[in-house]
This record gives C-alpha cells, sequence and structure tokens, in this order.
C-alpha cells in the first residue's frame, strides 16, 4: 500500500517558504516603507474626528483631509485601459489572456498605470481574476480564461505593471491594483452575473484561490474586491472566513478590501437589485460588512452612517480604526502626506446619483462614463495629461498587443494568408465591420479605432478595391436574438442580405466580420445561446453560397459556439475586442504581414446544451462518452494555428524524481519547419493517477511563447516543483508519491511528447 503523505494547510506552506530564497533587498526597502507608512497611518489617525476618520472609508466621494495634509484617492476602471477620454486602447483581458504572453502583459499595464496617473487616477477596480468556466457569463470578456494557472500568471503580470515592483512599487507612475471579484464569480448559477454556486473547499483551493492568492502573496496587491454572491450561505462581503481567516491570516493580505458596487446593501435588502436579507437594514449591513473586513465602499453611499453605529454602541470605534489604518497606509505609500490634497469639497459628490438602474441592454458604466462619474476632477489631473497619452511608444504597444492576441482557429488549404498583389477586389461584410467595437469598460471617448474596413483599405491602398456591405443588422441586445418581428424589419434584413449578395459578385474574396458588442455581451448581460446574433450566421451562410472565397473574422467578446461555420469555411480568424488597432492588425493577418500566434484562453462549446466544457474536467466515466453523445468541442484550450509549422523533439527530464527540495527540469526541442517565421506557444500539461482524490484529466502547470525563424530551433525548458503536483483534501494540502504524466504540446488537445516523472 502506497505511503500517503497527508500535509495540512500551514506545515506545507511552512516546508515550502522554507525552500523559498531570502526577500531581495528591494523587497526589504519596500517592508521598510510599509512598516513607516503603517507608523504615520497611527500618529494620523489619534488626531482625527470620528466623521474624518469615516471620510477616508468612501470611495468615489471626496475623502482628502487637507488639515492632516491627508490627499483625496482618486478610483476608476483601467480593465484594458485607462476610461477616461484620449486614453490608449488596449485588447480586452481575454484577447490578452490569448497573447500567453506574461511579458506583454506587464509592459501593456506599465503603460496603463502611467496613463492613469497623468489624468488623476491613484485606485483601480483590475484585474478581474475570475476563471470563466462558464462561456455563457457575460464577463468573460474581462477575464483571462477558464485555467486558473493562466489567469494566475496573467493577473500577477498586470498587478506588477500596475503596481510596480520591489522598492519601485507605487512610485509616481503607479497606481494600486485591486483584484475581483475575491472569490468564485467564474461560473455562476444559470451563468447570470452577480449570482453564486455551490462549491466544495477543494475547488476553491485548487480553481479559484490561486490568482487570488498570487495576486497577494507574490504580486503584493494593495487592495482587492469581494464577489457580489455568497459562499457557503455568507455574502463575500460579510464572509470573516473569507476576508480574514484566508485573506488576512493565511496570505497575510495587510491592504485594504474595497466594496464592489452597492453590494453592501446588498447584504440587506439589496435595494432595487435584491438582497441577501442576511441583515435587517443598510445600517445593519454597514455593520456586518465592516466587521468582516471590507474596508472601503465604493460610491461610498451607506458607510457614511457608521457614526451612528458608533453612538448606539453597535460598532467599536477601534473596528474603524483598523479600517482607516488600511487605507491610509496605502494612501501614505501611493501619494504620501502634504501632496496632492484635495478637499471633499472640492471633488464631484458621485453617491448623488451614481447608480444607474439598469434596464435591457443598457451599459452601466458607459453612462457613468458618460455622465463623467469616473473621470477625475481637473484639479487632479498632471498638467501635461494630454501629451503623456498621446505618446508614441503607448500607440505602438497597442498595435504589438492587438497583432499577438490574434487566433487562427481554421486555415483549411492554406487559404490565408491572402497575397496583396493578387487580391484586387475584395468585399467586407458584417454589421460590426465598420463600427468602433471595444468592449466593456473601454475609455469614454477613444483616441483613435481602426476598424476591420479601414484597416484592410489602409494595407491595400488605392490600387485594390475594398467594398463594404452590412448584410445585416445587429440586433439592440441579445435579448433580441434572432426576432425580427415587424414586415418592416424583415424588408431592412432582405434588402441588405440582398445588397451584399450582389457586391459579391464582383468580389474575389469576402471577409466576414462577425461577432458581438458590449451591448451584447458584457456585465450584467449574459448569454443563453453561444452562438452568432440576429442574422449574422444567414450573412455568412449567403456569402458561402456565392462560391466566392469567404474569410471568416470573429470579432467578440467570448468565444463564438458557431459549428456550421466550422464545418463550411475554410479559413477563420477569432480577434476578442483588440483595442485601438483592431482592424489593423487583423488586416495585417489576414495578409500575411503578421503571423497570428495567440491560442484561445477557452475552450468553445459545440453549442450551450455542451456546457460546462472546460478542458480541466474530471474523467467522464458513463455508459455514453460525453463528447461522443454531444460532439467534440469546436476549439479546444489552447488552440491556435500559424502559418508555419513547428515541429517538438528530444523530450527529456533532468533531475530524476520530484522530492521535497528538488524540482525537474523537463526540456524538449521545437523547430520552425516552415518558411517564415512564427510565435509558438509551447504548453506543459499534467495528470496524476491512483490518488485518494480523483484528479482532472489535464492541468496546465507551464507554458512558454517562443519566436522562431524558418528552420531554427530553440530549447524549451520547464521546471517542475512538487509544489505544482499537490492538491486539496479536506482541510489541508496533500502530496501523494507516483506517477505523473507530462504532456507537451501544442493545445490542451494537440498533445506532440508525453513523458512521466516520478513524485517521490
Amino acid at each position: 500500500m502506497k505511503k500517503i503523505i497527508n500535509i495540512l494547510l500551514l506545515l506545507s506552506y511552512s516546508s515550502l517558504m522554507a525552500q523559498v530564497a531570502p526577500p531581495s533587498t528591494s523587497e526589504l526597502a519596500f517592508a521598510k516603507r510599509e512598516a513607516e507608512a503603517t507608523k504615520l497611518a497611527l500618529q494620523l489617525i489619534k488626531q482625527m474626528t470620528l466623521q474624518e476618520k469615516v471620510l477616508q472609508l468612501l470611495n468615489y466621494i471626496g475623502n482628502g483631509l487637507p488639515r492632516l495634509g491627508i490627499p483625496n484617492m482618486a478610483s476608476g476602471e483601467t480593465l484594458h485601459g485607462v476610461v477616461s477620454d484620449g486614453c490608449t486602447s488596449f485588447p480586452q483581458s481575454i484577447a490578452m489572456a490569448a497573447s500567453f504572453d506574461t511579458a506583454l502583459m506587464k509592459q501593456v499595464a506599465q503603460i496603463i498605470a502611467k496613463e492613469a496617473r497623468a489624468v488623476g487616477l491613484h485606485q483601480t477596480f483590475s484585474p478581474m481574476l475570475g476563471v470563466a468556466r462558464d462561456p455563457r457569463w457575460g464577463r468573460v470578456e474581462e477575464s483571462f480564461g477558464e485555467d486558473p494557472f493562466l489567469v494566475t500568471q496573467m493577473g500577477v503580470a498586470y498587478i506588477n505593471g500596475i503596481q510596480g515592483e520591489g522598492a519601485n512599487r507605487l512610485s509616481n507612475n503607479n497606481i494600486i491594483a485591486t483584484p475581483k471579484h475575491f472569490v468564485a464569480d467564474g461560473e455562476p448559477w444559470a451563468g447570470m452575473n452577480g449570482e453564486g454556486f455551490e462549491t466544495s473547499e477543494r475547488v476553491l483551493r485548487e480553481v479559484y484561490f490561486p490568482a487570488f492568492e498570487a495576486a497577494i502573496t507574490q504580486a503584493k496587491a494593495q487592495s482587492i474586491m469581494p464577489a457580489h454572491h455568497t459562499l457557503d450561505g455568507i455574502p463575500c462581503h460579510a464572509n470573516t472566513w473569507l476576508l480574514n481567516n484566508v485573506l488576512r491570516k493565511e496570505w497575510k493580505f495587510n491592504g485594504f478590501v474595497t466594496s464592489d458596487m452597492d453590494d453592501i446593501l446588498k447584504i440587506a435588502n439589496g435595494g432595487g437589485y435584491g438582497g441577501y436579507k442576511y441583515a435587517k437594514d443598510s445600517l445593519g449591513a454597514c455593520i456586518a460588512a465592516l466587521k468582516a473586513g471590507v474596508d472601503m465602499e465604493l460610491i461610498g453611499r451607506h458607510y457614511k452612517k457608521l457614526p451612528l453605529a458608533v453612538a448606539d454602541g453597535r460598532l467599536p470605534e477601534q473596528v474603524i480604526n483598523q479600517a482607516v489604518e488600511r487605507v491610509l497606509r496605502a494612501k501614505i505609500l501611493l501619494l504620501g502626506i502634504g501632496k496632492s490634497v484635495v478637499a471633499a469639497s472640492q471633488v464631484k459628490d458621485a453617491t448623488k446619483e451614481a447608480i444607474v438602474t439598469y434596464k435591457g441592454g443598457d451599459d452601466v458604466w458607459a453612462k457613468l462614463v458618460a455622465e463623467g462619474k469616473f473621470d477625475t476632477p481637473e484639479s487632479g489631473r498632471n498638467p501635461q495629461w494630454k501629451q503623456i497619452v498621446s505618446q508614441p511608444l503607448h500607440d505602438s504597444l497597442a498595435l504589438k498587443a492587438a497583432q499577438k492576441t490574434v487566433v487562427l482557429l481554421k486555415n483549411q488549404a492554406q487559404v490565408l494568408p491572402l497575397q496583396v498583389a493578387k487580391t484586387q477586389r475584395v468585399l467586407v461584410v458584417g454589421p460590426i465591420a465598420n463600427v468602433t467595437n471595444l468592449g466593456g469598460y473601454a475609455t469614454g471617448k477613444p483616441k483613435m479605432y481602426v476598424s476591420v474596413v479601414q484597416g484592410i483599405k489602409e494595407l491595400l491602398g488605392a490600387k485594390a478595391q475594398v467594398s463594404y456591405q452590412e448584410g445585416c443588422t445587429m440586433p439592440q441586445s441579445q435579448r433580441w436574438y434572432n426576432n425580427i418581428a415587424t414586415s418592416a424589419k424583415v424588408a431592412t434584413e432582405d434588402s441588405l442580405l440582398k445588397a451584399a449578395v450582389e457586391a459579391a459578385q464582383n468580389a474575389e474574396v469576402i471577409i466576414a466580420v462577425v461577432g458581438h458588442t458590449r451591448q451584447h455581451l458584457g456585465e450584467n448581460l449574459d448569454r443563453d445561446d453561444l452562438g452568432l446574433i440576429g442574422n449574422q450566421q444567414k450573412l455568412v451562410e449567403a456569402m458561402q453560397a456565392t462560391g466566392k472565397q469567404v474569410v471568416v473574422v470573429f470579432n467578440s467578446g467570448a468565444p463564438i459556439s458557431a459549428p456550421w461555420i466550422d464545418a463550411n469555411i475554410k479559413s477563420i480568424v477569432q480577434v476578442f475586442y483588440n483595442g485601438q488597432f483592431t482592424g489593423t492588425a487583423v488586416a495585417q493577418v489576414l495578409f500575411g504581414v503578421v503571423n497570428p500566434g495567440g491560442k484561445m484562453p477557452m475552450t468553445t462549446a459545440r453549442n450551450v446544451g455542451q456546457v460546462p466544457c472546460y478542458y480541466n474536467h474530471p474523467p467522464f466515466t458513463g455508459p455514453v462518452n460525453y463528447y461522443g453523445s454531444k460532439g467534440e468541442p469546436i476549439y479546444p484550450f489552447g488552440h491556435g494555428l500559424s502559418y508555419t509549422t513547428f515541429q517538438y523533439s528530444n523530450l527529456k527530464v533532468v533531475g530524476g524524481s520530484i522530492n521535497n527540495n528538488q524540482p525537474v527540469t523537463i526540456q524538449c526541442t521545437v523547430e520552425n519547419t516552415g518558411n517564415v517565421t512564427g510565435d509558438e506557444v509551447v504548453q506543459l500539461y499534467i495528470h496524476q493517477d491512483y490518488t485518494s482524490v480523483v484528479r482532472p484529466v489535464k492541468e496546465l502547470k507551464a507554458f512558454q511563447r517562443i519566436s522562431l525563424l524558418p528552420k531554427e530551433k530553440k530549447t524549451v525548458s520547464f521546471k517542475l516543483k512538487q509544489n505544482q503536483v499537490k492538491f486539496w483534501k479536506k482541510e489541508g494540502w496533500t502530496i501523494e508519491p507516483g506517477e505523473i504524466d507530462v504532456f507537451i504540446g501544442s493545445s490542451s488537445k494537440d498533445i506532440r511528447l508525453k513523458t512521466k516523472v516520478i513524485n517521490n
């Protein structure tokens, strides 16, 4: 009988930490800054009235205190660019995940932070670290995909770019990151935003905790935002186990917790959204949240009442002091004292009408942007902010990111790349081919946007004829899915389709750009159908029926389930809201200026009935194979093609077996066997059988994006540590001896090399 090593959580971490090198000089320098900031914060608290203390806990309301030199901390959104007019629009989070390039993610975040400071922001409510395991969820676009390891790596890179690292953390060009939503919001009930689901602690620990734990312990995030829903029957915003036991005691988080918008009220009656009735009234909800560890309230509407709770003895003032200390420490670290002081009276009070009731396809956050609720006051801006956000380096990085995030889904008969010299007549069709399509949390008025039509025209120049036909209208929201009720609408659709078919007769190639916009998918816009909305597929089918060469470009915030298109169209490209240079990057990929190297960060289900369909599922054991009865997913996690080919060989394991003190090194050679330079994302997965807890069929544990010239070879090395093969069992981490299967490949499905290592 094999020996089982059961390691309880604290003992496991103690053992693992013993193997870690001592803190670097730069980390020690930041720790000294933290200690000094804490000391100063405690001194300031002694000089503050109760009302002045509570002021520090209010977000989106002026919280500066000139009397003591305490600055205002302005907050906003920077998911893929600063939500402020004129800032750079980078590819959406799901697109950045498709790059599988953490260095690129960090560079993008550094520029976002620089622009944020220029326009006067100090805290961002990003990144979104939800592991998106339900494609119906509208917030897929904000995520880094379905895999815990990928989400963790991209999240850490984003936070390091936003906040800075080591001694330079929280410098003049950095802001405070607020990873959200803690925790487990990526698999909500019926795919509906803000709803919870029943889960085990094992799933929490293995799937949903890792990205947040790394955000705190590795990237040193200074704030965190709880999730909307309940966890084990307790609202996350009032969950002491989550916010105190795990976050502060286990992970040693010493930053401040920021509530999500109006989620404190949700603890009680929830206002117009419905609540949990966990507390009897809004003041009771405030008390529950503050005691659980929610230090700052976004929008700052209800925490204003905290002095009442102190007065009637329901809340010790020391609890408020503790929250104020955490907030002040962050302010001091980022802004200092006596600098950039803005009084509360000078800042627009966003609490009066900041909550916009959600109706149909309305974008709540877009309304807040339009009403100036997300823009910082002019008094907080750098006088040179326009010059800073307009630096050419920012735009060139936005283009680079757009190029690296394009995924080539299919390229039968090598239809792509199209040849510039031989392409004279191009027809572009689709209702989103010639519009700005940036996705959620986009800048108010972007500095620029290149549509696909514009991008192709600019690349081909005046010698080619590039025409555009809408082909069909775009529904006002997904809830209008294929519902063209009136005769006038039917006539419009028929007319648009007819015009596109007629225009196709003169075309050499047709580029069909289809997908959705923020009106159809996003926060509070969840899907009950994973396919194309409106008559977009009908348009693609009509273009294919013309007999002309058709290339489909999916432009969306989540994978599109379109099995007919996959079966009938030879070349398909996926772009996930690729930022201000979407059209430029698409054109460059279609015509071979850029060789695509992106990979799918989510599995593409064949239809909604196949959900859930994430790749790291448990073994299927039913009498009818799950995929055999429903069909394989259209595209697996990690899938993405290239205009060249890659050969994997020479698999080696260096170091014998994994043990407590020694990782193994796994090496392979990757060769570009084609005739053009290309990028490949080499992916390493593991699986262990005969464990006391059944493990997923595969788990991603490492990846590396490499670029190879034609006929060039590179050795790719991965280290596999014992910490990476642990799993959660009951109340602790477990590491069990045995054989570990190792898979290396181009996707979770396209495995090129296999080996085994021994775990002692």
